[in-house]
């Protein structure tokens, strides 16, 4: 197991220098929204974010909500990937290998004392385990999530939804949507199944998150939502703008 080694300038040099250019470069805009308060007292609790996995770009957007909420995050990244770009660490990434049971377990214990540590810390995981199409039905969740909440309970599993779609610019917007929090108590976990259930639950959770971003950004519902991001001008505005035309901003 690859342990996270945040410091400072590696920090920064892979959020600004890596994470955040690339997005601009790609994205037209980033729009987040939690659905509920983030109130003072979940601030005290472990917070463990279980997303859906549809893209490479989704690691990116850990940092972007880390950053955005002042939380001290951390990211449960592919052994093999992680080795590769061993940099990630510097942001908080560490590895898990899902072939291999036991350094799993390991990955879900060491994740478990990063949440313990120190209080308001988040670990972000992709329980579905690999890349699927955003669309994929039904979600299929490893239980790593639920074994994390056991160990770090009372701790708030929110459910988040991401999605990229092309609107009105040369390049995608990319929205992401935190749902309502699962409060997982010391006498939930005591209780018959509980791994089992509460991995259910998040694939529920998560698939309805999902299905309500993808009515509301094809509604064009976008009021809840706050831009943490905007990308490099496109060319049809660098266009309009030479030549003094009025641009239409396609998200208001």
């Amino acid at each position: 197991m690859i342990p996270a080694r945040k410091f400072p300038l590696g920090e920064w040099l892979v959020t600004h220098h890596l994470i955040e250019r690339s997005i601009r470069k790609n994205f037209d805009r980033v729009h987040f929204r939690m659905r509920s308060p983030y109130t003072a007292e979940q601030r005290r609790l472990p917070m463990i974010i279980c997303a859906n996995h549809s893209s490479w770009w989704d690691g990116y957007m850990a940092v972007l909500i880390e950053k955005h909420l002042d939380i001290d995050g951390y990211l449960m990244m592919e052994e093999a990937q992680l080795s590769r770009y061993f940099f990630f660490r510097w942001a908080g990434c560490f590895s898990v290998d899902r072939r291999d049971a036991r350094s799993a377990m390991a990955s879900v214990q060491y994740a478990a004392q990063l949440l313990k540590q120190r209080a308001g810390r988040m670990v972000w995981l992709f329980p579905q385990g690999e890349i699927r199409p955003n669309d994929y039905r039904p979600l299929t969740f490893f239980s790593g999530a639920a074994h994390l909440a056991r160990q770090t309970c009372p701790a708030l599993l929110y459910p988040l939804a991401i999605r990229i779609e092309y609107l009105a610019e040369q390049h995608p917007d990319l929205f992401m949507s935190m749902g309502e929090p699962l409060l997982v108590t010391s006498a939930e976990v005591d209780r018959a199944g509980f791994n089992k259930t509460c991995t259910r639950e998040l694939e529920q959770r998560v698939t309805r998150e999902l299905d309500q971003l993808h009515d509301d950004v094809t509604a064009s519902n976008l009021a809840t939502f706050t831009l943490l991001l905007r990308g490099k001008t496109s060319t049809n505005r660098i266009f309009d703008s030479l030549l003094l035309r009025k641009q239409i901003d396609r998200h208001e």
